[in-house]
């Protein structure tokens, strides 16, 4: 096991009717004004938007609203973003929705205090100043609401790229489950989803320390990290039975946060993230691409590329996780159990072209060095693509 430093800053308020906390939550952290960051609707419709707003006027914090954050977040909206809360003044960012409305507001939060945002995402440099962060959770997946990342796309250069720092972590997350009991079938698989690969691009670089034993370096972080992989396999079974089921609503989040705050990657130097690199490359180029559904395309097309050269942690895998024999068994395995939740498998669904592909390859190579549990070759990057058009 590697050394490494785990430190999750994040307070958690989880539970029913956690959102009337949302005022009490920012005025202990001395909050006058906020900048309410939310997406389309769906905050006014299921009335997330009114108790935050009903708290925040109870405990005297100021508020002013900027919507119509769309999924994979642009550079434009969060320079909007940044205009708005100088207008405003603001001394925090609240806000209310799923990880592309977090990250767009960490990037606002962030952006304040930069002259070029852009330009500091590109230095790879970790930010060392924001204004302060809270969060309402309304879809789960990303674990925006607990970690340190936002990733906003520049629609010019087709680059959907990440800015880091510790300072980005919210300082509170209200974890209201009864504010997803509506969401839509496809956007649960898809979070679900995303939540399950960003286990897995920890867990695949688990090493086997005694092979006869079939004991891993990082044992105990492997076996957290299958407790929650199951935690979400079992949770999106039973919401796509019944959507409104608040025990699966809530275990579902609170895996999900649990899946990338650090703790899946802890002694496993950081993970691999090939394939959210792949998926930031085709997302980037091709914004109307969700981002749990591209993983969902993309992730098992890596896992083929790649088992067969590190076969003991995908046959653990399949094991653990599918309780099947062979790695080969247990990428089929993950294929279907994400057709089954009717997430797509082909890049068709968006009708991608094979003519995008080179391009797509040239932006995900740019991204970082491919590969931490295999390296791959732009040839290797063209035929994960090429597997699933």
């Amino acid at each position: 096991m590697d050394n490494f430093i785990y430190h999750a800053p994040t307070r958690i308020v989880f539970g029913r009717n956690t959102v009337s906390q949302t005022g009490a939550e920012l005025a202990a952290h001395n909050v006058r004004r906020t900048l309410l960051v939310t997406g389309g609707s769906a905050a006014m419709r299921t009335g997330a938007y009114a108790q935050v707003t009903a708290s925040l006027d109870g405990a005297g914090v100021m508020h002013t609203l900027f919507s119509g954050v769309t999924p994979n977040p642009s550079l434009d909206l969060v320079e909007k973003g940044i205009a708005a809360a100088h207008a405003f003044a603001v001394d925090s960012v609240l806000a209310i929705g799923g990880g592309s409305v977090i990250d767009c507001a960490k990037a606002i939060a962030a952006g304040v205090f930069l002259e070029d945002y852009w330009a500091q995402v590109e230095t790879r440099r970790p930010v060392t100043q924001a204004l302060p962060v809270f969060t309402v959770l309304t879809l789960s997946g990303t674990g925006s609401e607990m970690n340190e990342k936002a990733v906003i796309t520049n629609e010019p250069l087709a680059r959907k790229w990440s800015l880091s720092g510790l300072c980005l972590c919210p300082r509170v997350s209200i974890i209201d489950p009864q504010l997803q009991s509506s969401v839509p079938w496809h956007l649960t698989a898809a979070g679900g989803i995303d939540a399950m690969t960003h286990v897995m691009e920890n867990y695949f670089r688990g090493r086997t320390a005694r092979a006869a034993t079939g004991y891993f370096q990082e044992e105990t972080t492997l076996q957290l990290c299958e407790g929650i992989l199951r935690a979400i396999i079992m949770s999106l079974d039973e919401l796509q039975r019944d959507g409104s089921d608040y025990t699966a609503r809530a275990n579902l989040a609170w895996a999900a946060s649990w899946g990338l705050n650090g703790l899946s990657g802890s002694g496993l130097s950081g993970g691999d993230w090939t394939s959210h690199a792949l998926e930031h490359a085709l997302s980037g180029l091709h914004p109307q691409v969700p981002h749990g559904e591209g993983l969902a395309v993309i992730f098992p097309s890596w896992m083929e590329q790649v088992c067969h050269s590190v076969p003991d942690i995908f046959t653990r895998f399949a094991r653990t996780i599918w309780g099947v024999s062979t790695a080969e068994e247990g990428v089929a395995a993950t294929r279907q159990a994400f057709s089954r939740w009717g997430a797509p498998d082909r890049l068709s669904r968006w009708s991608i072209p094979a003519s995008d592909i080179p391009r797509m390859v040239q932006n995900a190579l740019s991204y970082r060095a491919l590969g931490r549990i295999v390296p791959l070759s732009a040839e290797d990057v063209t035929s994960i693509y090429t597997r699933v058009l």
